[in-house]
């Protein structure tokens, strides 16, 4: 089971030898789930052309793959309005090439859009005229989820250039699950959200400047945001470039344009998605499907430049060197282009503005106070964790449960009362519990219970022991009230 998401135990006498037949075992597995954790590659320097993987029935759609599975599965969904609301699975990519396919999922509604995602054996799709983002679990084949983007626009308001309504993005990174969209607050433009992909909780919002309509497609990568903007067969007077024209690094809180080039022979770029995995980009392209490989270098999206920056101000690659710094200073920080050509040819990517805006970092805190810092403490490792937000990990190894640790909003650091491990219990708790229940002997179990809360116990060994020995009293009275009189004095005291 060691490194990986999903485990099958598999049981019987031709796996386990039976040494006592005719009785009844007992088969323990211990197991403790930690977090998947992928390394940042660094910053997206390049895309790399590929040829066509294969050639699908319908003009647009989406395929990925699910980065926390060892698998090869693929996930394909073609779109069709109105009508999208299955999810098609491959074992393999050469299944997938042949069209052979594993299995089908029928979704419990109707799809908006391509922008839907597989992450950790769940689908993520936009709900069909809604502004609802659906979780189907494939294990189970139910529906065990459903989240309200607040003030998103849906359905054809806010779509990707080409339209179908692909109002609602969804995208995975080495940092998870995010959704990509855009609300009438901030005028149409780009917003981005990370969404925790099990409790389907949005844990923090970055507003970008960038007009969603004018974007191809975007997706996330170390979470920094990637927009698209290319060539469509259908707009044959457009004149404008494909390439990736603007990112957003929600760690900095800082847009900017740039120009990296992005393959678009096929003109009609209906889904861009990227895998943390294998560090490819999946892409659905005018019936063609294709994988395109990346190329990374420094600095990692994490670190703050400190030298110039070239970014670009107009669709003619008039470049312009702007100087981005980091300080702890109280304040907003910006990002000012230096200036423009006025009368340059081409379509100017959108916002037709000469200041790249960045949401105000607040002026009560510094910047390096925003997070807690990683740390070790009761056993544990804990992450760095964004300010007010209460991180969860599995308990100290040789407990099961979950313990917590907040980052405290006010400061900035972690709660001086240390880690909450109220939630941790001992192993021997639930063997204990597990021996009561199958009948064995009241009294010799109360005397292993001793022996037990004799050394070091956690916070939860302590509630959990009081309900033991409750269910103890209870079993050794009833076992008292059975025997004879003369057997009560001697069984009372043995069992004192």
């Amino acid at each position: 089971c060691n490194n990986r998401t999903q485990c099958i135990v598999v049981t019987g006498s031709d796996v386990f030898p039976d040494p006592c037949p005719g009785t009844y075992k007992y088969l323990e597995v211990q197991y403790e789930c930690v977090p998947y954790i992928f390394v940042c590659p660094g910053t997206l320097k390049a895309i790399v052309d590929s040829p066509c993987i294969y050639e699908a029935e319908q003009k647009a759609g989406a395929w990925c793959k699910d980065p926390l599975q060892a698998a090869d599965k693929i996930y394909f969904m073609p779109w069709t309005p109105y009508r999208t609301d299955t999810l098609i699975e491959y074992a393999s990519l050469e299944d997938f090439q042949n069209s052979r396919q594993t299995t089908t999922y029928k979704l419990p509604n109707r799809v908006d859009g391509t922008g839907f995602v597989v992450y950790d054996g769940a689908v993520f799709f936009n709900k069909e005229r809604t502004r609802n983002i659906v979780k189907f679990d494939l294990r189970t084949r139910i529906k065990s989820g459903e989240a309200i983007i607040n003030y998103a626009n849906y359905h054809d308001t806010s779509p990707y250039r080409w339209g179908g309504k692909t109002d609602i993005d969804l995208a995975v990174d080495e940092n998870g699950l995010w959704v990509i969209y855009a609300t009438e607050q901030n005028n149409g433009m780009i917003v981005i959200s990370q969404l925790n992909p099990y409790t389907l909780r949005f844990e923090a919002t970055w507003e970008t400047v960038y007009d969603k309509r004018a974007a191809s497609n975007a997706f996330m990568i170390c979470g920094v945001l990637y927009v698209v903007r290319s060539v469509y067969q259908d707009n044959e007077s457009e004149t404008g470039k494909n390439a990736i024209d603007y990112i957003y690094n929600t760690r900095l809180n800082r847009g900017e344009y740039v120009d990296v080039p992005f393959p678009n022979q096929y003109q009609y770029i209906a889904a861009v998605d990227y895998n943390p995995r294998d560090n490819q980009l999946y892409v659905w392209n005018n019936n063609f499907i294709l994988r395109y490989s990346l190329e990374f270098g420094p600095p990692d999206p994490a670190q703050v430049p400190t030298t110039a920056v070239t970014v670009t101000s107009s669709a003619e690659m008039f470049k312009t060197t702007v100087s981005t710094t980091s300080t702890s200073q109280k304040g907003p920080m910006s990002t000012t282009v230096a200036g423009s050509q006025e009368g340059s040819k081409g379509t100017k990517p959108p916002p037709a503005v000469s200041t790249t805006k960045i949401p105000p970092v607040t002026n009560i805190f510094p910047l390096p106070e925003r997070f807690c810092e990683a740390l070790d403490a009761r056993g544990i490792r804990w992450p760095q964790t964004q300010r007010g937000m209460m991180v969860e990990r599995p308990c100290p190894k040789g407990t099961r449960g979950t313990a917590s640790y907040l980052c405290m909003l006010s400061t900035g650091t972690w709660n001086p009362r240390g880690p909450d491990l109220s939630n941790c219990t001992s192993h021997w708790v639930n063997q204990l519990a597990q021996k009561i229940r199958s009948g064995e002997n009241a009294a010799s179990l109360a005397n292993e219970l001793a022996k037990h809360t004799k050394g070091p116990v956690f916070a939860g060994d302590v509630s959990s022991s009081v309900r033991l020995m409750e269910q103890l009293v209870d079993i050794l009275d009833a076992q008292l009230q059975e025997l004879k009189p003369s057997e009560k004095d001697s069984a009372g005291r043995s069992y004192n």
